[in-house]
């Protein structure tokens, strides 16, 4: 058996072995990163927890947003190679636009 703590880490496992199991842990949703088919069928031999953690984007805007009400832009960064950085970004364009900051 394979662990792994981040998509990456899983991603590198998946293609190195069609046989071991790998159970993986991350905070990037498997099925839209193309980690797993889906939650209820993962397919092939990974399985795993995912905390999600892009939907408290919008939250963690809301509060930055009631903590300092006149700030305009907002800048993120994230690592191209993560296969999370394009659904966080997508989320962060969305939040941004919701509550009227540039990004």
């Amino acid at each position: 058996m394979i662990v792994t703590f981040d998509a990456p880490a899983a991603f590198a496992a998946k293609a190195a072995t069609k046989a071991t199991p790998i159970v993986f842990m991350t905070g990037a949703d498997p099925v839209a990163t193309g980690l797993v088919e889906s939650f209820s069928r993962p397919g092939g031999n990974l399985t795993g927890v995912s905390v999600l953690l892009g939907g408290v984007v919008a939250k963690r805007l809301e509060i930055l947003h009631e903590l300092v009400p006149s700030a305009v832009t907002i800048v993120s960064l994230v690592n191209p190679d993560n296969p999370n950085a394009q659904i966080y970004a997508r989320e962060t364009r969305a939040a941004t636009n919701a509550f009227g900051f540039t990004h």
